[in-house]
Parts: structure tokens; sequence; C-alpha cells
């Protein structure tokens, strides 16, 4: 169910501005990736970072062609987070904190994949920033 992950394939560059990746945090995740697989066909497989994460992928996805990630959940109001693509995370960070958002994490940098950083929109609603560098 929880395999190890490999990234060698390329997908085509997802459109500005859409959704591209979502993460569930999760209290346990060997529960929860098993409710997911039961109830969707997700396929969960570790990926080698620093931390415990899964990338999620459909049943039938090419290798390489997640959907989303789950991991250890830190703190208990953590919720689902969307990421939306963009062509600058700098230039995006400066447009929305000056429409009302907040930065909740600032820009990080994810070997080999890209640029996030995560805000909270003027409503208090989470979400977060991608530009791909990499695979992505």
């Amino acid at each position: 169910m929880m395999e190890a992950a490999t990234t060698t394939e390329t997908r085509p560059q997802p459109q500005e501005h859409t959704l591209v990746h979502f993460e569930i945090p999760a209290k346990d995740p060997e529960k929860v990736s098993k409710f997911y697989t039961q109830l969707f066909g997700w396929k969960f497989q570790k990926w080698q970072a620093p931390t415990d994460y899964w990338l999620i992928s459909l049943k039938d996805a090419k290798e390489n062609d997640t959907i989303g990630g789950l991991y250890p959940r830190e703190n208990p109001k953590e919720q689902y987070r969307n990421y939306f693509m963009v062509r600058s995370v700098d230039e995006t960070l400066k447009n929305a904190t000056s429409l009302g958002a907040k930065v909740v994490s600032g820009k990080q940098e994810i070997p080999n994949v890209g640029i996030m950083a995560i805000l909270e929109d003027p409503d208090g609603n989470v979400f977060a920033l991608f530009q791909s560098t990499g695979r992505m």
C-alpha cells in the first residue's frame, strides 16, 4: 500500500493559477492512507524526503503522476491544503499581501521540484503557491 516513490519521468507543465497539488495532514497516516485507498483506489508512495511524506496518485497513474501528499499532522487545527501553480512565487506573494493575504510560511525550496509559500486569504483560508523548477 505505502511504497517507495521514484521520480524519473516528467509531465507537461500545468496551467498557471490551477490547482496542482493538495496535502492531507493525518494523525495516523497509515490508517488514512488505507481509508483513501479503499475509498478511491489511491496509491501512496513514501517520498525520499527529510520528513515523513507520502505522494498520492490515482490507481492507474503513470510513475511520477501525483495528485497530492499525505504527512503526519503536527497541529490539531491543520486541514487539507491546496497548492496553486504560479509563474513567480515572489511576484504572487507581493500581490497577495497587497490584497490582504497574510504569509503563513514564506518562500521555501522543494529540491528538484519547485518553490512554495503558504498564505492565508482575507477570510482565514489557508492555501499555497507553487512555482515549478523541476519535475512538475
